[in-house]
């Protein structure tokens, strides 16, 4: 992203970057945790914050534009792309959104950590740091599953294709094994996990994608098939993708977008779809310039927002 930042300033008469966009403070409390809670089938999207002094959740209303305590303070909270999920502070209990305060407690919900994604949801349990998927009554041990760092995504949709049904990846942090895994279905198959690239720092996983930054250069590669990747971007501060369901088409598919937050946290761009790491457009943060630079990113449902300097969030409306 750095080599990214420095075309663009170049060749700025070139871009087409949108006059009329801009960005709206949404909150004046400083945010912890930001979830973007995009439902893969319904497309909805609902957006929950915590407060950092707090630790409170709190629900966003976009009609009234006001905020509504959700929950109190939890160990984490995660969106599996079908639910919002939240780790009791002592790690003892899984619990389901249902309204706000009031949550319904799932089978067998003791964890280390929750990981959501592709309308699943898993969990890090026990002194191994073991992996499970919760099957709707109960959290079932997946093999070989032990890993630095998760990804999960897919869609077990009938219009999406098979191979990009419910999946999650994992750095293997092993001397023997060291690299990017994945735990898919090969052809109805019992679920197996498959190696499928080398050494990484960051996973990041879509319906139809998967995106891996070197842990050397920071920079953004996507997968390809079998061991190949495509370099698509530089190094940056951090990345979010954007899942939003095409609700016009029967087969209901779905449409991505990366973003990426540049290292100094000043600017955000946007990945055109190319395999090439130039292929990125920037999005107008002039209105942002107060907040920078910015601590984080965040998308789905087609909305992106940001987290600026002080803490406090902010909507983009293009």
């Amino acid at each position: 992203m750095r080599r990214l930042a420095v075309i663009f300033l170049v060749g700025i008469v070139f871009l087409s970057i949108t006059s009329q966009a801009g960005w709206n403070q949404i909150w004046d409390k400083e945010v912890g945790t930001v979830i973007v809670d995009y439902n893969l089938l319904d497309g909805n999207t609902r957006l929950f914050a915590t407060d950092k002094a707090t630790r409170d959740l709190y629900s966003y209303n976009a009609i009234s534009q006001g905020w509504t305590r959700a929950s109190g303070p939890a160990k984490s909270f995660v969106s599996s792309g079908e639910g919002l999920y939240r780790l009791s502070s002592d790690g003892r209990t899984t619990s389901r959104y249902i309204t706000p305060d009031n949550w319904e407690s799932i089978p067998g919900g003791s964890a280390l950590s929750l990981i959501g994604g592709g309308n699943k949801l898993y969990a890090t349990k026990g002194q191994n740091k073991d992996l499970y998927v919760f099957t709707g009554d109960s959290f079932r041990l997946i093999k070989d599953g032990r890993g630095s760092a998760f990804a999960a995504g897919g869609c077990e949709y009938s219009a999406n294709p098979p191979e990009w049904y419910g999946f999650i990846c994992k750095i293997n942090g092993t001397r023997n094994n060291l690299g990017v895994w994945r735990y898919k279905s090969l052809s109805g198959n019992t679920p197996v996990w498959e190696k499928i690239g080398g050494p990484a720092e960051l996973l990041y996983a879509g319906v139809q994608s998967i995106f891996a930054t070197d842990p050397v250069t920071g920079c953004i590669f996507r997968y390809k098939s079998g061991n190949d990747w495509d370099q698509v971007g530089y190094d940056g501060k951090m990345w979010a993708i954007d899942i939003k369901t095409d609700m016009r088409s029967p087969s209901r598919s779905f449409e991505e977008k990366l973003y990426g937050l540049t290292p100094s946290g000043n600017e955000i761009y946007l990945w055109g779809g190319d395999p090439n790491p130039d292929d990125w457009t920037m999005i107008d943060t002039s209105n942002l310039d107060r907040a920078k630079p910015l601590r984080s990113i965040h998308a789905g449902g087609g909305q992106l927002y940001a987290v600026g300097k002080a803490g406090r969030l902010w909507k983009y409306s293009p």
